[in-house]
């Protein structure tokens, strides 16, 4: 299981830090670690965080590995994971402009981004539930996917959150392999050993901002105004 490998890398990362806020809102779950350090992932609201009212000021190893069993465990568990990471390791700008050409595949929850340069897009959403068509994008159901052949895939680490990442690289072939989206983690050893070869991540700009707009239940294009798109090569 990838996610249990990532921990394991980042396990003495994890056990220098303690949660000092937390907050779930129906849309993202957000963490402040005692460094001062945001992290953000995907909320998904299935089942119950282990030690709910009791999580501030406990380690964030601790907490991470009581809560990996339902949807919302790991949205809890990824946010905090997602708060470790130096900017300063990474390139402003988006992974998928470092590539072009062929199909690319793309695994999440109705990612909204462009894809022109590429020469055909399928689209595995979470959500859908039949196929569609918008534009040049072709989008299908995740349930359908099987032994897909692709030049370039780009899985959201929401993959992650939702447990479906070990299912994505067990079912698809790809040249190149990227990780990103906001619930992406910065675990190169585990995720060059799954064969990813960069990983995108939004790094806070103004942190207190990000986490009292999570707090306060604001939307995605809320929160893209305190927030800026980085890359790096694993």
């Amino acid at each position: 299981m990838i996610l249990r490998e990532v921990i394991e890398e980042l396990s003495y990362q994890l056990k220098q830090r303690k949660i000092i806020n937390v907050c779930v809102s129906p849309t993202y779950t957000s963490v402040m670690l005692d460094d001062q350090s945001i992290g953000i992932s995907h909320t998904i609201t299935d089942g119950e965080i282990e030690g709910a009212g009791e999580i501030i000021g406990k380690n964030a190893y601790d907490v991470i590995i009581n809560n990996l069993d339902s949807n919302l465990q790991r949205s809890l568990s990824l946010a905090i994971l997602n708060a470790l990471g130096d900017i300063n390791d990474f390139t402003q700008g988006d992974p998928i402009n470092l590539y072009s050409g062929g199909k690319l595949c793309v695994f999440g929850f109705s990612p909204q981004l462009s894809y022109s340069n590429f020469d055909s897009v399928i689209v595995y959403d979470f959500i859908s539930m039949e196929n569609k068509r918008v534009g040049s994008i072709e989008i299908r159901p995740f349930s359908s996917l099987s032994h897909e052949v692709c030049s370039t895939a780009l899985i959201f680490a929401s993959s992650l959150v939702n447990n479906t990442i070990d299912r994505i690289l067990s079912q698809i072939s790809a040249n190149h392999l990227i990780l990103t989206g906001i619930s992406s983690v910065d675990a190169p050893i585990s995720l060059k050993n799954h064969g990813f070869e960069a990983l995108g991540k939004l790094f806070p700009i103004e942190k207190y901002r990000v986490f009292r707009t999570i707090c306060e239940g604001g939307s995605s294009r809320l929160l893209s105004k305190y927030m800026t798109r980085y890359f790096k090569k694993l």
